[in-house]
């Protein structure tokens, strides 16, 4: 199998990446804090305001990533790919228990200049399951903080939170914030897991990635 290094990540994208990855991790120890939980402290007085001031930031440089990838990279990550994808991932999860071997398609086209198959199907999944966790994490999150702008979001709070429980709109939308960044959490690392299977770390530094070609 003949392979060669080609460009993979663009500069936008590495910065973004990163950009990401340090604002999410600022986020989620703010986070924490504010909630007293696992008696973390990082910031103790400020707290609250530097969680909302990085929330923001972490939304804005989500939005400019998420306009990338809709503009760039769609042909890779549309809902039309997500049938494909969950079939990979099924195939994926069989061979993790001892089912047949799942080729990875991910290849290179040197006379077309470009991919055949950029990324790992299940990236698919991944990506519509981070955007959608963000958006619910970022309307949540903005409710709690401005009130007055977000009235509607406390009246589905109080709609729907009698039952599962919730003593008030604010409680159950501060669940629903709480619950969905555990979620992110869970898939993050499952993100980290897969990026170190399928080596791509080094190329989210560098932009650049030695991938097999076709013939």
């Amino acid at each position: 199998m003949r392979k060669m290094e080609v460009n993979r990540h663009s500069i936008f994208t590495r910065i973004a990446h990163w950009s990401i990855v340090v604002t999410g991790i600022i986020l989620g120890l703010t986070g924490l804090e504010i909630g007293g939980h696992y008696g973390i402290r990082v910031l103790g007085d400020n707290v609250t305001s530097t969680h909302v001031y990085i929330g923001l930031l972490f939304g804005a440089v989500w939005g400019l990533f998420a306009y990338y990838m809709f503009t760039k990279e769609w042909k890779w990550i549309s809902l039309g790919r997500i049938g494909y994808s969950l079939k990979f991932l099924i195939a994926e999860t069989k061979a993790w228990f001892g089912g047949p071997h799942v080729e990875d398609p991910r290849a290179y086209d040197p006379k077309k200049g470009d991919y055949v198959e950029k990324i790992v199907p299940t990236q698919v999944v991944v990506w519509w399951t981070y955007l959608l966790l963000t958006i619910v994490i970022g309307i949540t999150g903005l409710a709690m903080f401005f009130k007055d702008l977000f009235g509607w979001v406390f009246g589905i709070g109080e709609a729907i939170g009698p039952i599962f429980g919730a003593e008030s709109g604010y409680a159950f939308i501060r669940a629903v914030h709480l619950i969905f960044m555990y979620l992110f959490a869970v898939v993050l690392m499952m993100h980290v897991y897969a990026v170190f299977i399928f080596g791509v770390v080094k190329s989210m530094f560098t932009g650049k990635k030695e991938e097999k070609i076709v013939e």
